[in-house]
């Protein structure tokens, strides 16, 4: 009998990924628990060594305080202080990167507040930016953006011309995950503002989150794609549709032929409605 070898971490977090953007946000347990026991009953765990005690500082030398944590719900407000506080996106972005009331700031490298050009007809949304993202200070960039380019191309418009850029949540997450719902909570106030001030024509979320987000909705993007709603943040009545993200695409090729009928029908939309004029 063949031993099967262990998956590799990008294969597992192929797998999560996969799982995420089909709309299973939870996991269960390896082996089943009675919650019902007693607590002697319990699984008991293994004893936890302490830590250690941290060096003492140099004399003379004061280490920095690390920076408060701010309650959720006070997180919430604040942000909604913060968004309605910007008149343009200039001092939406500029409050944005000087926001502290999500956790997800202090691990990150970059604050990817948008991209694209300010005045495009559509407007995409993705749930977080990834790790090339981070890395390089850039909505949509590395692999994931190529692969976003060509579908635009696709139906003739520009990544970069054509598209005006936001995310749910402007700090990557760690491991690539996709953002909290507290996360998108926090900062959903800062998107709406945004929204509300760059009047795009059309909004396409990309992935299960954003879509989800936008659509206000807990339907998964299987059932959300190809279908249109309308959201308003204080601009008007916007049409948004659900497209698969591009990572999830590179990951999941089967399901590329979906993605292009939805472009398809993207660009019917475009077209017919007059929105690229």
């Amino acid at each position: 009998m063949t031993a099967t070898a262990e998956p590799t971490r990008d294969e597992l977090e192929q797998l999560l990924r996969f799982y995420a953007e089909s709309g299973l946000d939870f996991a269960l347990d390896a082996e089943p628990s009675d919650r019902f026991a007693a607590p002697e009953q319990q699984p008991r765990t293994a004893p936890t060594t302490p830590a250690p005690n941290p060096p003492a500082a140099a004399e003379g030398v004061t280490a920095p305080a690390p920076a408060a944590r701010i309650p959720d719900g006070e997180a919430v407000g604040l942000a909604q202080q913060t968004a309605a506080g910007a008149a343009d996106l200039d001092a939406l972005r500029a409050a944005v990167e000087a926001f502290e009331g999500c956790n997800l700031k202090r691990s990150a490298r970059s604050t990817i507040f948008e991209g694209g050009t300010r005045g495009a007809h559509v407007m995409l949304v993705g749930a977080a930016p990834s790790r090339d993202d981070d890395k390089n200070a850039e909505a949509f960039s590395g692999i994931d953006g190529i692969l976003l380019g060509k579908m635009l191309a696709a139906i003739g418009l520009d990544s970069k011309a054509d598209i005006y850029a936001g995310f749910c949540v402007p700090w990557t997450v760690p491991g690539g995950e996709r953002p909290t719902p507290l996360h998108m909570k926090i900062c959903a106030p800062l998107l709406h503002r945004q929204i509300a001030l760059a009047r795009p024509r059309l909004i396409v979320a990309l992935g299960n989150a954003a879509s989800q987000q936008l659509h206000g909705s807990k339907k998964t993007i299987m059932q959300l794609r190809g279908t249109w709603a309308e959201t308003d943040f204080g601009a008007g009545a916007v049409p948004v549709t659900a497209l698969f993200d591009p990572a999830f695409l590179r990951e999941q090729p089967r399901f590329k032929r979906m993605a292009w009928l939805d472009l398809l029908a993207l660009k019917k939309r475009l077209t017919g409605d007059g929105n690229t004029a």
